[in-house]
């Protein structure tokens, strides 16, 4: 079930929706515009044996929702499809990573570029 992103004001909005609220422990994130490093549409990762579960749901093929514990530190999923996710690498936050899984990743990931365009 694809997640909602949004911009407001300076920050990068992402809304859960339906079941991934309570999957992820977790309704909205928010984080500001000038904290986010890069987005990527690449396919996101399934391998469960490089992520410990801090708190939320796996359901290995199935379901990433919530916070893992990675190599790379702390990062947030909502993915139900890795084909349909961007990837938000950030700085200065918690999560070193926002993994989230969109209806049209392409349209996101430009309005998010344009969004960190217009900060600088």
């Amino acid at each position: 079930m694809a997640g909602k992103i949004n911009i407001e004001n300076d920050n990068l909005v992402f809304t859960l929706t339906g079941v991934d609220k309570v999957l992820a422990l977790k309704s909205k994130l928010v984080v500001p515009l000038k904290h986010v490093k890069s987005v990527s549409t690449a396919k996101a990762d399934w391998n469960y044996f490089k992520m410990l579960k801090v708190a939320g749901t796996r359901i290995p093929e199935l379901v990433v929702d919530g916070r893992f514990l990675s190599k790379e530190g702390l990062l947030f999923y909502e993915m139900h499809d890795p084909d349909m996710c961007i990837t938000v690498e950030l700085e200065n936050e918690k999560y070193k990573k926002v993994v989230f899984e969109v209806s049209d990743k392409e349209t996101t990931a430009i309005m998010i570029q344009e969004a960190l365009d217009r900060l600088q």
